[in-house]
Parts: structure tokens; C-alpha cells; sequence
């Protein structure tokens, strides 16, 4: 399974790819989170207005896509990701927001060389498919965040439609689904016992903790840094349960909480590994 393909302490999993140095979710940034030295990388599942698994991260396109001046959308009324089909998502550019935002300041301080500026503007909204066909090419694992579609208690659906994928492209044993809605994680278990499953919290931790996740039959907890203390992990640990935290940018925590055995995600896998090509296509 997933953890069969990474190191048995701390690893490095890039967060939304590589996204301090390319547009996140893209498959640039992917590509550059294997290329720096990242053990894997994390990411995030929705679904388009024709049911189609697409990889974007909020809610609303306006961010990180060029709806407000794209020719095509941009009077379009809705923004949100669900109104659009799977066709229509694959028109938008993906890229040119991050040359002019510089969310990390990397294009400012020429670490996004102007050399690849071209290939930033190039890119574009990811299914699903696309990204688990890199997997299974480069045996890079991935997390896979399924968001919160906010539909009716029950309603999972979504989990259905990403299992039949990983069975239909045999990448089970690369992928985690992780989510904030619990009910999809155990929906997946249920559909398949050996999938890898990560419990993420964003504050407070559920109760009786390490019962919690045994009654999901959980793989990891994926606790927000400002939650997750060295007691916790090492709890856990011992627990038998795998720990990722989210999101470490402190090179100097990051450093610490990977001695410590938990896995570390990041906006800057770059900063954490040596360099080296470990991942070589």
C-alpha cells in the first residue's frame, strides 16, 4: 500500500506539488515535487457540473484560473468549480496567476527561473486520470485529498467514482485519500479494505483519539501543525497509526518533526531534500 513506497520514519510529501515553485495542483507542480527529491506529493479531488473527478483546490475558480479574463468566462455569472464541465475547466489557464501574484515570492527572488515562465502560463486543470497515469508511470505516491463536496449526510459518491478509478488504473497501493469529511474515508474502506486511508483535522483533535482512528480502521491522522505536539506524534506512533502534518514552511520544524518519524508536507519540499534527482523520469 501507499506507505509500503516511502520511508518507515519522516518523509517529504509536497504540498498541492511543489506550489512555493509552480502553480499549484498542476502538473508542473507535480512534476517539480518529484524532481526536487519529495518521497510524494498531495493534492485535491472535486467533481465538474458533468460528474468528472478534476484536481483544484477551492471552492470558487477566481484564485488560481483566469475566469475574470478569460474570453471565453469571463461574464460568466457562477465562478464556482461545479458549474462548469470537465471540457470547459480545461479552457481556463491554470498558470499565469502565479507570475503575476508571486504567492511565495520565488518569481521575485528568481528562483522560477524566466525560462519556464512559458510552461507556467501553459498550464491547466488537471482530472484526475491525468495525474494517477504520472503516478503509476514514475511510482510516485500521492495524496489525494477528496474536498468536502457539502452534499447531504450519506452522499458519497464522489468515493464510488475516485475507487473505480484507482482499481481501473491500478494505483490502489499509490494513492492515500485523506479528507476532512470522514464519511468518504470510510466509505472507501468500505469499497476496499487495503486502500490507504489519513484522518485530517484542521483544529480539534476527535475524542478518544486513538480509538477514533481504529474505528475507522485508519492508516494516518493528518493534524494541523498548530495541533500536533511531539507527545501527540509520538502517541500516535506508537499506536501504530502513521502522522503527516500540515502545512510545515518552518525549515527548522520541519527538520525536527521528520527526525521524529511523521511525515512533513509542505509548500517547499525543495528546501527539505538535497537536490539530487531521486525521482528521474
Amino acid at each position: 500500500m501507499f506507505f509500503d513506497h516511502l520511508p518507515e520514519n519522516g518523509f517529504i510529501c509536497g504540498h498541492r506539488g511543489a506550489r512555493s515553485i509552480a502553480p499549484e495542483n498542476t502538473v508542473l507542480s507535480m512534476e517539480k515535487a518529484k524532481n526536487c527529491g519529495a518521497h510524494c506529493w498531495e493534492t485535491d479531488v472535486r467533481t465538474s457540473s458533468d460528474g468528472q473527478l478534476i484536481i483544484f483546490h477551492d471552492e470558487n475558480l477566481e484564485r488560481t484560473t483566469d475566469i475574470k479574463t478569460n474570453k471565453f468566462f469571463k461574464d460568466r455569472e457562477k465562478q464556482q468549480v461545479d458549474q462548469f464541465t470537465a471540457e470547459e475547466l480545461q479552457q481556463l489557464g491554470a498558470g499565469s496567476w502565479f507570475l503575476k501574484d508571486d504567492p511565495f515570492g520565488t518569481v521575485a527572488s528568481g528562483e522560477v527561473v524566466p525560462e519556464e515562465k512559458e510552461i507556467i502560463k501553459s498550464q491547466k486543470i488537471p482530472l484526475l486520470s491525468e495525474i494517477l497515469e504520472f503516478t503509476k508511470k514514475h511510482s510516485f505516491p500521492v495524496n489525494v485529498e477528496i474536498k468536502d463536496l457539502k452534499t447531504p449526510a450519506g452522499d458519497t459518491a464522489i468515493v464510488d467514482k475516485i475507487m473505480e478509478m484507482l482499481r481501473d488504473t491500478e494505483t490502489m497501493d499509490l494513492v492515500l485519500l485523506s479528507s476532512f469529511r470522514h464519511e468518504y474515508l470510510h466509505r472507501a474502506k468500505e469499497i476496499d479494505k487495503n486502500i490507504g486511508i489519513g484522518v485530517l483535522t484542521a483544529k480539534k483533535h476527535p475524542s478518544n483519539l486513538n480509538q477514533y482512528l481504529h474505528s475507522m480502521s485508519a492508516d494516518a491522522y493528518h493534524p494541523k501543525q498548530s495541533s500536533c505536539d511531539s507527545l501527540l506524534l509520538n502517541n500516535l506512533r506508537q499506536a501504530g497509526f502513521r502522522v503527516n502534518i500540515w502545512t510545515i514552511n518552518d525549515m527548522t520544524s520541519a527538520k525536527k518533526m521528520l527526525t521524529a518519524g511523521a511525515g512533513v508536507i509542505t509548500d517547499w519540499p525543495q528546501r527539505l531534500t538535497t537536490g539530487e534527482q531521486s525521482h528521474e523520469t
